[in-house]
């Protein structure tokens, strides 16, 4: 298993996990993944693709160090201070899948996906976030 960082400190408390065999610093979405074309049968994003946080610049990239058919799960947040970047993602996601790029496996939305921090995270006057998980197959 393999890890991506923008943050050394995120990094360093990965490697203590003992966990990874290998991790890299790259500030995802702005530069290229350091890593080579279609070595990953699976790639995970969780957590990242958000408003403020990761761009959607990033899934090209993800698709890029994907194996063929292999798998992409990415996830972000569906609350109200996320709508544009969803309907944004959303889009990428949709060119990448009609260019034939990849097939869409599934997508889950998911309720109570995160603690809220604020009142003005949360969504339907819930402590919570609402997320969405999407699964896609290279092709």
């Amino acid at each position: 298993m393999h890890g991506v960082d923008g943050s050394r400190g995120m990094l360093e408390i990965a490697r203590q996990k003992g966990l990874y065999q290998e991790l890299k610093h790259c500030i995802l979405g702005q530069e290229p993944l350091p890593l080579p074309t279609g070595q990953y049968d699976a790639v995970i994003i969780v957590g990242a693709l958000s408003e403020g946080q990761v761009p959607c610049s990033v899934v090209p990239e993800l698709l890029r160090v994907t194996k063929p058919g292999g798998f992409l799960c990415l996830t972000t947040r569906t609350n109200v201070t996320n709508l544009q970047y969803l309907a944004k993602l959303q889009g990428m996601l949709e060119d990448l899948e009609e260019q034939g790029l990849w097939a869409k496996v599934s997508t889950q939305e998911v309720e109570k996906w995160e603690k809220a921090t604020s009142g003005q995270e949360s969504t339907q006057n819930s402590d919570y976030i609402s997320g969405v998980v999407y699964v896609y197959q290279k092709c």
